[in-house]
């Protein structure tokens, strides 16, 4: 059943007649005839007398037009509904980043944007790689920040450099390593590693670097968080490979030491989004981002 036929009969109903009842539906007589024809044939009944002016409901008819005028109206909250959801997301913005976006610099670039905006607010998430790309793909996010290494290189995404970035070392400042500004990785195969492990991909990266050049990294404690590692380093226990990024907004204190490694990887801050469905407002925050990530690289 198609809801045009319950709008031609709802119009025959309020107007009585089929000319005025086609004006206000902007269709010709003929054309709304044949929609209440075929609303009569699928119904198998006759809905109004014809030979009447002005065109009366049938006993039948009557009853229809209870049906009629609640359906109508069940579909009109149902419209009033959807704009107002569209109206609504017009008004945010969904994000999916890092776990603990915070230390990449994110959480900070997400606010810095929605401030003095007013009725506006971004919807972020934090989760894995291989999660941000099925977002993307099933449109439940906006925009993705991670790097760019660990997507497919053949995705069909728009894509904003940002930032580049690569590994350090963080030890301890008591650690005789501390005194190297820059080591060879293979200086640290003796030692004890925390990686996280909320994002595979990441952890891939941390342990490949180590089995690349040469030796398998002893891992303990490798499902903890960043907070579990800090306090581990700060007991003088473990040692850990992080991105420099995270590293230098997360492990700041002077008891942290970061060492460059002469064998890292480089990695790419990268935004992917869709840029046919990108709303005018996400076009807006990839130039705030890429003007934020300037500024901070100058620092």
């Amino acid at each position: 059943m198609k809801i045009e036929y319950l709008l031609c009969f709802e119009a025959i109903k309020k107007y009585g007649n089929f000319s005025e009842a086609s004006e206000n539906l902007y269709i010709s007589q003929s054309g709304l005839s044949k929609q209440l024809k075929a609303f009569e044939n699928e119904l198998g009944v006759k809905l109004f007398e014809r030979n009447r002016s002005p065109i009366k409901l049938t006993p039948i008819g009557e009853r229809i037009s209870v049906y009629v005028n609640h359906i109508l109206n069940v579909y009109d909250t149902m419209i009033l509904e959807t704009k107002e959801h569209i109206k609504i997301e017009r008004k945010k913005m969904r994000i999916a980043s890092f776990y603990e976006m915070s230390q990449y610099g994110i959480a900070d670039l997400l606010v810095a944007f929605e401030h003095n905006k007013p009725n506006f607010y971004i919807e972020s998430r934090e989760c894995s790689h291989i999660e941000m790309l099925d977002l993307l793909d099933n449109r439940k996010t906006d925009l993705v920040i991670g790097y760019r290494e660990f997507w497919p290189q053949n995705i069909n995404y728009y894509s904003i450099l940002l930032k580049k970035d690569d590994l350090v070392l963080v030890v301890h400042d008591s650690h005789p390593l501390a005194i190297n500004e820059s080591i060879s990785i293979k200086a640290v195969k003796e030692e004890r590693f925390c990686f996280p492990r909320e994002d595979s991909a990441l952890f891939r990266l941390f342990y490949n670097t180590c089995v690349i050049n040469g030796f398998v990294p002893k891992l303990t404690l490798s499902d903890v968080r960043l907070g579990t590692i800090k306090r581990y380093i700060l007991a003088g226990m473990r040692v850990t490979l992080q991105t420099r990024i995270r590293a230098t907004n997360f492990f700041y204190e002077k008891e942290f030491h970061l060492i460059n490694i002469k064998e890292t990887p480089l990695l790419t801050l990268t935004i992917l989004t869709n840029k046919d469905s990108l709303p005018k407002i996400g076009q807006q925050f990839i130039q705030f981002a890429k003007k934020y990530y300037k500024q901070k690289t100058k620092k």
